[in-house]
């Protein structure tokens, strides 16, 4: 069985976008998450000369790292990894909400122990990543929102959908249900949790999430996530 991130490390994928009608440049963004393996990430999305945050052409820089372990011929191994990726994003929002479409290089380096050689992660590999995230606005409370990411050379793939409603408009503070499907060509996992998110401030939104996450060969895990994002 070959080597693969946990949703921890695919948790780095959640690059977090806001749309918002205030012309802001740009949003930063940060968070962690825990399952098999604990991971942390960051980035920024900063419009490019012309559009704003929610609308027009923008530039995107992350970055994420962690560990992960899974089992190979009967052996434990653990894995750290480090991801680096660019990508120029295209945006689009109105009363309907907003939607991002993006795509570009990821530079990812794999390092086990022990050595897995059926692993053909390990090491550095460069890939195009292609992005779609958004939210669509059902009503007054209701949220459908969406993120979808693929690896084009790895074949890597994660997916997640989460439909939330309004419990509090002072604080925009939304609560609701969310699942997904993430995994590469030798491994498949499905995620149900539910997710509560909150302004912070007038410019800061925060995140939580926990749930369940079911893989092929183990028993249902656990795993929780935390994000911040902030526009400027």
């Amino acid at each position: 069985m070959y080597g693969r991130m946990s949703l921890a490390a695919a948790a780095a994928l959640l690059c977090g976008s806001v749309a918002s009608a205030e012309p802001y440049s740009g949003v930063a963004f940060a968070g962690a998450a825990a399952s098999d393996g604990v991971s942390g990430y960051a980035g920024v999305v900063n419009a490019l000369p012309g559009g704003r945050i929610g609308k027009g052409l923008a530039l995107r820089l992350s970055a994420s790292g962690g560990t992960y372990r899974y089992e190979s011929n009967g052996i434990e191994i653990h894995g750290r990894f480090a991801t680096g990726e660019g990508a120029l994003v295209y945006q689009l929002s109105g009363n309907w909400g907003w939607a991002n479409f993006s795509g570009g290089p990821r530079l990812t380096d794999v390092r086990l122990s022990p050595q897995d050689l059926a692993n053909d992660r390990r090491g550095t590999r460069l890939d195009l990543a292609i992005q779609s995230d958004g939210a669509l606005q059902m009503s007054q409370s209701w949220r459908l929102g969406w993120l979808g990411a693929l690896g084009v050379r790895d074949g890597t793939y994660f997916s997640r959908a989460d439909l939330g409603t309004l419990v509090e408009p002072r604080s925009q503070t939304r609560a609701g249900f969310e699942a997904g499907l993430q995994g590469d060509p030798t491994y498949h996992a499905v995620n149900l949790g539910l997710f509560a998110a909150t302004h912070l401030g007038r410019t800061l939104e925060g995140r939580v999430s926990a749930g369940a996450s079911d893989q092929d060969h183990r028993k249902a895990r656990p795993y929780g996530t935390v994000g911040i994002s902030f526009l400027f």
